[in-house]
């Protein structure tokens, strides 16, 4: 597992961002909440190499945590980390998190002209946090014009308890522009 260290932080967190760290928080269930501040390169180096939905430690003055990163804030301009709140897990207690849907193959509405619109773009779940996933793959080989699929087609394995509605439409196929050629020409006999 991967290791972060951080350090008390008392300084505030503008002070803590000119001296070349991050401004962090890391609370959960029997660790009360403390300011603490990470390096910005090592964080940086850890995130792309974890994501947001793994766990690693945080070694915070040698105590170690499992971490999740439970929100990242980023300058709006320059995408720089401005906070991390770190939250503490239990390995074997399950955690809520969103987990990305991520659309594979290609659509018969896509190679007829048309488009395909994904509207929902994560689900949230319930699991170990030795199971999260980096996303939920979901096919759309089969997904012709005017269908759509919903959160129930993602087919989750029964480790994972779905908290987002089974419903919520995922993505929906949708033809070309003008109608197709079929459509055009029925239009232009009725004329």
């Amino acid at each position: 597992m991967h290791t972060l260290e951080a350090k008390i932080r008392t300084a505030t967190a503008r002070d803590t961002r000119e001296s070349g760290m991050i401004p962090a928080v890391v609370y959960g269930k029997d660790v009360p909440s403390t300011n603490v501040m990470v390096g910005n390169s090592e964080f940086i180096k850890l995130y792309r190499e974890v994501g947001q939905n793994h766990v690693f430690t945080l070694s915070v003055e040698g105590k170690s945590h499992s971490v999740l990163v439970q929100e990242l804030q980023k300058h709006p301009v320059l995408g720089k980390p401005l906070h991390i709140d770190f939250l503490t897990v239990d390995m074997k207690a399950p955690v809520q998190i969103k987990v990305p849907v991520k659309l594979i193959g290609t659509s018969p509405a896509i190679l007829a002209g048309g488009k395909v619109n994904q509207s929902l773009k994560e689900v949230e779940v319930k699991c170990l946090p030795a199971d999260i996933v980096d996303a939920f793959e979901l096919n759309i080989d089969g997904l012709v014009t005017g269908k759509s699929l919903s959160v129930t087609d993602l087919n989750l394995d029964k480790k994972f308890s779905l908290v987002t509605p089974a419903k919520l439409t995922i993505v929906v196929a949708s033809g070309p522009r003008g109608g197709s050629k079929e459509e055009e020409a029925e239009q232009g006999k009725k004329k």
